[in-house]
């Protein structure tokens, strides 16, 4: 572990202790360089490739699990997909509720949704969550059974939050999609009265601080009544504007991915004022979805690496459907798409560089400064808590931090966190390693790793703990105490003489140091 030796001028014997350490390379405290890892493909919260589980089966009273009845295979080690499927931290979960769609959901059924997010919990994933009533036709459930069903769901998601990425509109329509319905005015985008009547009951049972992602841009522009996209300043703010985002279930298909950018009647099939409506858009609320191309001479031409991966990028995909359609998606996986995403889909959050003081005071702050970057397609998008821990073999303590990741945007470039946190005047004296954690923001799932956010730099991940090692350790003293800066901290060999004495400039000091004690 490296350690900074404090010195003072006036004494040799410790300015040759120091020089040791930076002969040796042991320096704790002052500039670190992080090294990046974009070789490694790991699994994080909240973003990648997705399987769908609960096929095209319809839920009964007997059979009313989607995840139960397919946990022993999807979790296997020896299933011929895990090598993919251990770096997936999301999956997609399919209710048809075809049986009920003329009666209460019954107590079975939601007792085993209820199980279903807890085995869930007990595999470390999250669920990108849709119901609805058919997947061969649009037959689907009057507006009142909807608002029905949407009411008796809403204990029981809210129950499961914790474990609830995004959840989709869906009920209307075939598949839930919203295009093919009996009830709702069928193969049209457009918003009637009943439409926004479902969109309404969904966003009610939704728990208020997860996103409602609709099929079509139309949707959300017919039910917000205006083309506006969202501004930093009401992202996040819990309003319905900010709780809306997006899916694409017709990824890089024609005809505008099958009418996603389209308009109904005589508009256009790929209207780029959709195009950039969704594209701003995602820089606030989620998106994702599937391809549906199974044409392999279409699949030829779209699905090529650097057409996908811009498409990708410019709507900030957070996750992707990693089997249907076929046609595509092995292409991704012949030639090199299918791994760039693996690490991409979501945030890739990767350290540069950190500046920290070798001394801080019981209660007094510490300031830090930490920079970063995110290679992914897109930011966060649920609330997540940053915290720089001290821990040693003692005791740990976490300070929140006022970083947002839900900011830390591919496009913004270098992220800078810029802090001077309050240590705890309870504090014990001593050194600790210092360490950034990114824990689920749910308390039912804070202290598990597997829900915590790894970054992409070698040597800094803690599967353990799930916290990101900074590779630094300060000296916490008593509050009387002057503690050290991060520019005291900064030590640096200046210049050599031929004498073997070296300059070493420390703050607004400057140090000569001969190899011999004087």
């Amino acid at each position: 572990m490296n350690a900074i030796f404090i010195v003072l001028q006036t004494n040799m014997k410790h300015l040759l202790t120091l020089m040791a350490c930076l002969w040796a390379g042991i320096l704790s405290a002052g500039v670190i360089n992080y090294q990046a890892d974009d070789a490694t493909i790991f699994p994080n919260p909240e973003r990648g490739f997705t399987d769908q589980l609960g096929g095209e089966v319809p839920l009964t009273d007997s059979k009313p699990n989607v995840v139960k009845r397919e946990e022993d295979w999807y979790w296997d080690i020896e299933d011929e997909n895990y090598d993919e499927r251990k770096n997936q931290s999301i999956v997609m979960l399919m209710y048809y509720l075809k049986n009920y769609r003329t009666k209460d959901l019954s107590d079975k059924l939601l007792q085993g949704f209820n199980e279903d997010m807890q085995i869930l919990r007990n595999h470390g994933f999250k669920c990108v969550l849709r119901f609805a009533y058919d997947w061969s036709s649009g037959n689907d459930a009057s507006l009142q059974w909807v608002q029905r069903h949407a009411a008796q769901l809403k204990p029981y998601l809210a129950a499961n939050a914790d474990v609830i990425y995004v959840m989709e509109a869906g009920f209307v329509g075939q598949w839930g999609e919203w295009y093919y319905s009996s009830n709702f005015v069928n193969e049209t985008q457009k918003m009637n009265n009943n439409r926004k009547a479902v969109l309404t009951a969904v966003l009610d049972a939704c728990p208020a601080d997860r996103f409602v992602l609709t099929r079509y841009p139309l949707i959300k522009i017919g039910y917000m009544g205006d083309e506006n996209t969202l501004t930093p300043a009401q992202a996040h703010d819990g309003s319905t504007r900010a709780r809306i985002g997006h899916h694409n279930d017709a990824f890089l298909n024609a005809w505008g991915n099958d009418g996603t950018y389209g308009r109904d009647g005589d508009g256009p099939d790929n209207d780029p004022v959709l195009r950039r409506y969704v594209s701003t858009e995602t820089l606030y609320v989620p998106n994702g979805g599937e391809t549906n191309v199974e044409s392999n001479s279409l699949a030829n031409v779209v699905a090529q690496h650097d057409t996908t991966i811009a498409e990708l990028s410019r709507f900030h995909w957070s996750f992707c459907g990693s089997e249907y359609a076929q046609a595509v998606t092995n292409k991704w996986r012949n030639n090199g798409t299918f791994a760039e995403m693996e690490k991409r889909l979501g945030y890739r959050f990767q350290l540069k560089q950190g500046t920290y003081p070798a001394q801080a005071a019981k209660g007094g702050t510490m300031p830090i400064q930490i920079t970063l970057v995110n290679k992914g397609f897109a930011p966060m998008y649920n609330y997540r808590p940053v915290y720089l821990v001290l821990k040693n073999a003692q005791h740990t303590y976490s300070v929140q931090l006022q970083a947002d990741p839900r900011k830390w945007t591919a496009e913004a470039g270098t992220i800078t966190i810029n802090e001077a946190p309050v240590l705890p005047a309870t504090i014990a004296e001593g050194t600790y390693q210092m360490y950034l954690h990114l824990p689920d923001a749910y308390e039912s799932l804070a202290s598990d790793p597997r829900y915590a956010v790894r970054f992409a730099n070698q040597n800094v991940w803690d599967q353990n703990t799930g916290m990101n090692d900074l590779g630094v350790s300060v000296e916490v003293v008593a509050g009387g105490q002057q503690a050290i800066t991060n520019q005291q901290a900064e030590v640096k060999p200046q210049k050599q003489f031929r004498d073997g004495r070296v300059m070493i400039v420390r703050g607004d000091k400057t140090y000569s140091v001969l190899g011999v004690e004087e």
